[in-house]
């Protein structure tokens, strides 16, 4: 039987340590519900003094889904002390592996404690969208991991900038584009659409999923669906992503 106590107990004491994990399937043989279950148990030792602010999906491309030996996406928590604000400096130090990645962020309209069974009821559901940087860390250095390994440590969550958020009426949510740029020079481009082939679904999933593995998504709290393009390196630098309708959002990394 896999004590996921003390698996939990052990990703908490390195993460308020600021060290690296020890992936926890070079121990034991972790399956899908046994990784969700030791996140939800790390998770709620963090929460005691750094409540949830969201939730957030994560593995999105099916390349990384194959060499992680996952079947699809997966879903973590997002912690208030994640919280950047537009134009942040970020200093790689407070990090193990800092990378960026570019998404959309929503935020919830009223409490969601049932699965949405049709689009009408997602965007019901939803009060803004606004565009994202996440701050991803996965803190497991060179060690061999899996993606049960990411779900258990809660998926790399290392923090988040949201910039300004706005209503949902008067543009098509899947024909919003962004371009990724460091010091001026282009990183990456991408659309909304990339995901699922429509991000209203991809929205779906990940309220479903959340609902699905125990959790309530409470009025306000963040929704981010996932990378639009691929993780960059946090190469020093001035960091600026253009999404068309939602405006932009930056961060210099330093």
């Amino acid at each position: 039987m896999i004590d996921v106590d003390a698996i939990a107990r052990e990703l908490h004491a390195a993460f308020a340590a600021g060290t690296l994990f020890e992936p926890p399937s070079a121990r034991v043989s972790l399956d899908l519900d046994g990784a969700y279950a030791v996140q939800r148990a790390f998770n709620r030792l963090r929460a005691q003094r750094d409540p949830v602010a969201g939730f957030k999906a994560g593995i999105n491309a099916e390349r990384a889904q194959r060499a992680l030996g996952l079947d699809g996406p997966v879903v973590g928590a997002l912690f208030s002390s994640g919280e950047r604000r537009d134009g942040a400096t970020i200093p790689r130090t407070d990090y193990c592996n800092l990378v960026i990645e570019t998404e959309l962020g929503f935020r919830a309209a009223r409490r969601i404690d049932k699965p949405l069974d049709t689009l009408g009821e997602v965007r019901a559901a939803t009060a803004t969208v606004a565009p994202m940087f996440e701050l991803a860390d996965p803190r497991f250095g060179a060690a061999a991991f899996r993606g049960i390994d990411m779900i258990a440590a809660n998926l790399a969550c290392g923090g988040f900038v949201e910039g300004q958020r706005r209503p949902l009426d008067g543009f098509d949510l899947n024909d919003v584009a962004l371009r990724l740029t460091r010091d001026g020079t282009l990183l990456h481009e991408a659309r909304a659409a990339d995901l699922m082939g429509d991000h209203w679904q991809a929205l779906r999933w990940l309220v479903n999923t959340v609902i699905a593995r125990g959790a309530v998504i409470e009025p306000g709290q963040l929704l981010m669906t996932g990378a639009l393009g691929p993780a960059q390196p946090a190469v020093p630098g001035h960091y600026r992503v253009d999404f068309t309708t939602l405006g932009n959002v930056e961060i210099a990394v330093v």
